[in-house]
């Protein structure tokens, strides 16, 4: 696949790659599986009118793809953000559910998104454009048919906004409609830094399969948003140096290892890890390539390209953005003997403390942190032990394990529905 092809032909030529070992055609004859497997079920496009400060018009584009729901209601995340595209939007949805069904949780995959420079606009802006966005999406989205959460600029706030359109709209209160929200408003305990942390959860699963304590050992973090900033920080409660770390805006570097505590402090007051006193500045790449034990790409799709795997020099690769590595870049990271444990399982984290959430909200009955915390990581780590055990017996990679395991889930529960 080319770098010119859009993203969801390349996440799509990677599942019909990583699903051929099941030869599905070839066992269920006549049910055009693939295709199903590959076609979303429903892709929404709408105009949204935003009246700004100023009195003028903007005309915006947004998005609702509702890829699968074999395994459950829709559940996805929503990006506000000036490179959102609806073949962006698609492809996120199609790795929603394979990443729902890797970890076992009963919810299939959709994504949402608005094309809008979202962090220029003034909060009254925000809020209208937020609200008017859920209301659209209104005969669309329920609890029991596909539930938002935040995503690249969303976060409590969104979610909190999109409940209460819904509440002005419906009559009715029903928080388990979207997640991620405030806590006092039905939101779960630790779902702020749950895909950070679950990413770090995995990863030492690696690495103690690998031989590698993370107590002394060195990490780089690309991207320093919720997921870059939460695993770096857990990283450090794990013992960890981290040496390295890059935001959209510069990237810093100190071989005895950040204080990230301090770095988050700075990131917070300045918009930027660039110009951080405690460590050098470097040049984006520089973080990919550092000499270390732990890579966690946590920025946006294709970070990790064929030009640059080759001087990447991590042993281990845990993906915390959806998405990082291309397929030739994965190729070659493979023949190097970098073990890389793959998006739809090292940032899954966020999602299952989204369904913790849901139940938590029908059941109208909170859990403790450490409750969360506890439940999250369990669900983790016998996620990958399935996945580690099945590459180990089959000798592939833990991504052709965790898709297989993926892709049988999702088609034995489509067998059981009959034909849609």
């Amino acid at each position: 696949m080319s770098q010119n092809d859009s993203v969801f032909d390349r996440a799509k030529a990677l599942f019909l790659h990583f699903a051929e070992p099941l030869q599905l055609e070839q066992r269920y004859a006549g049910c055009s599986l693939l295709r199903r497997l590959t076609t979303p079920d429903k892709t929404i496009t709408f105009r949204l009118s935003l009246q700004m400060d100023d009195g003028t018009i903007k005309v915006i584009d947004a998005y609702r793809v509702q890829f699968n729901d074999d395994l459950g209601p829709y559940k996805g995340g929503l990006r506000f953000h000036p490179q959102v595209s609806l073949d962006e939007i698609t492809a996120l949805a199609f790795w929603m559910y394979l990443k729902t069904a890797v970890v076992d949780i009963p919810f299939g995959g959709a994504k949402g998104g608005i094309k809008i420079d979202y962090q220029n606009l003034s909060a009254a802006e925000q809020e209208r454009l937020t609200k008017k966005f859920a209301i659209m999406l209104t005969s669309s989205i329920g609890e029991d048919t596909d539930i938002p959460a935040p995503d690249v600029n969303t976060g409590a706030r969104e979610m909190a906004w999109m409940l209460d359109a819904w509440r002005m709209t419906s009559g009715s209160y029903h928080r388990d409609m979207v997640t991620g929200k405030p806590l006092d408003m039905g939101g779960s305990q630790g779902r702020v830094e749950s895909t950070g942390r679950g990413c770090i959860t995995t990863l030492a699963q690696a690495a103690a399969d690998a031989g590698i304590d993370p107590e002394g050992a060195t990490a780089a973090v690309q991207g320093f948003g919720k997921v870059g900033r939460n695993a770096a920080l857990e990283l450090v409660r794990r013992g960890c140096r981290v040496i390295a770390v890059s935001d959209i805006d510069g990237a810093v570097f100190c071989q005895d290892g950040l204080d990230v505590p301090a770095l988050a402090e700075h990131s917070d007051r300045t918009g930027s890890v660039a110009g951080f006193p405690g460590g050098q500045a470097i040049e984006h790449g520089g973080v990919l390539t550092a000499e270390c034990d732990f890579l966690v790409p946590a920025a946006l799709e294709d970070a990790i390209t064929e030009q640059i795997a080759p001087d990447i020099r991590a042993k281990i690769i845990a993906e915390g953005a959806n998405g990082p590595t291309t397929q030739d870049a994965m190729r070659i990271l493979h023949d190097k003997g970098v073990i890389v444990v793959p998006d739809i399982l090292a940032n899954a984290g966020g999602v299952i403390v989204s369904y913790f959430e849901w139940v938590q909200n029908r059941q109208q009955y909170y859990w403790t942190h450490e409750q969360v915390i506890q439940r999250m990581t369990k669900k983790l780590v016998q996620a990958y032990r399935r996945i580690a055990d099945r590459a180990g017996q089959r000798n592939t990679s833990l991504r052709q394990a965790a898709y297989e395991i993926a892709i049988e889930r999702v088609v034995g529960a489509m067998l059981e529905r009959g034909v849609q």
